[in-house]
């Protein structure tokens, strides 16, 4: 018998882009799956929508509950979660048919993670991704590099199929955003291997009314928290990357400066100023032995003229 699929899907004022996501789901040719609609509290027709689904299948169950975040619907659907595999569809998105078979194919008995590939889609457009369909399979500690590094794996919560036992004492931070910043990294440390499917599976709608397309001061500091977070955790439990951990650090510490520089710097906010200043210090302690040219190219520019380095950043995306 096919294993058990826990599908969340956190719903929050998305009632234009609901059913093309539940009907995505309902659809997949992969049919073991149980499908967990969280009403966080939406005041439009989603909770309806939500309601009227579940008749029509057995597979759907919803939750409504009071508004409490993205994290806190999404822990909400761990918590009742039956399946043996959890994968998380944003609300606003949709997902190939073919997604949880196509995961599962290659989930062997030792990979608590498999990856894949998604694509970008606009308002009037998608983009056109590239795909091989290469599946290849990675050591924990392989793993936890090529997570630093980013290549292949992201840190988004959605583009992923994990085992549940991954989030056995893992949960979203609530009452934050850019959650998955501060979560990823800890399933990749539990994960006995991680795998990566180079198949597009997986439609990320970028509204134009989304706060994660903004200049959200919030988003940037949290997000940056969530480095920060992933910094330490990743120099505790695996000293070997120390090299790869800090060139990230530092990366992402000056991008994060720059952007509260040149999006916030003009406020005359003290607490903006001390984040600024907080930031800086991190900068100045990390260790800089045997980092990559280019980074250390950019952190010159950085310290000689960040007008500069923002110019760099912008252009060439150095960090």
């Amino acid at each position: 018998m096919e294993k058990l699929i826990s599908i969340i899907v956190p719903i929050y004022k998305v009632e234009n882009y609901l059913i093309r996501c539940i009907e995505s789901i309902v659809c997949q040719t992969y049919e073991n799956i149980e499908i967990i609609l969280v009403d966080d509290g939406s005041p439009d027709k989603c909770p309806m929508i939500c309601d009227e689904w579940a008749k029509k299948d057995e597979r759907i169950k919803v939750i409504h509950k009071k508004n409490g975040g993205l994290s806190d619907a999404r822990n909400a659907g761990i918590t009742i979660a039956q399946g043996e595999f959890l994968l998380f569809v944003d609300s606003d998105d949709y997902i190939e048919k073919d997604l949880c078979e196509s995961c599962m194919n290659v989930m062997d008995a030792d990979v608590d993670i498999v990856a894949f590939n998604y694509r970008r889609v606009y308002d009037t457009y998608g983009e056109n991704k590239k795909e091989c369909g290469v599946f290849e399979k990675f050591s924990n500690l392989e793993g936890f590099k090529r997570y630093i590094n980013r290549t292949p794996f992201t840190h988004m919560a959605w583009d992923k199929l994990y085992r549940k036992c991954v989030f056995e004492d893992v949960r979203y931070p609530v009452d934050r955003l850019a959650e998955d910043m501060a979560t990823t990294y800890k399933t990749f440390k539990n994960a006995n291997k991680v795998g990566y499917l180079d198949r597009v599976l997986y439609n990320y709608f970028i509204r134009s009314d989304s706060i994660m397309g903004g200049k959200s001061l919030k988003l940037l500091l949290d997000a940056y928290q969530g480095e920060v977070e992933a910094y330490k955790y990743g120099n505790k439990y695996y000293p070997t990357l120390l090299v790869q951990n800090n060139t990230r650090f530092l990366n992402q510490s000056m991008k994060t400066y720059l952007k509260l520089m040149k999006n916030f710097g003009n406020d005359n906010n003290e607490d903006i100023e001390n984040e600024m200043k907080s930031v800086l210090i991190n900068i100045q302690e990390i260790d800089k032995e045997h980092m990559p040219f280019k980074t250390m190219l950019f952190y010159c520019c950085f310290r000689l003229n960040k007008d500069f380095a923002w110019m760099l950043f912008k252009k060439f995306h150095l960090s």
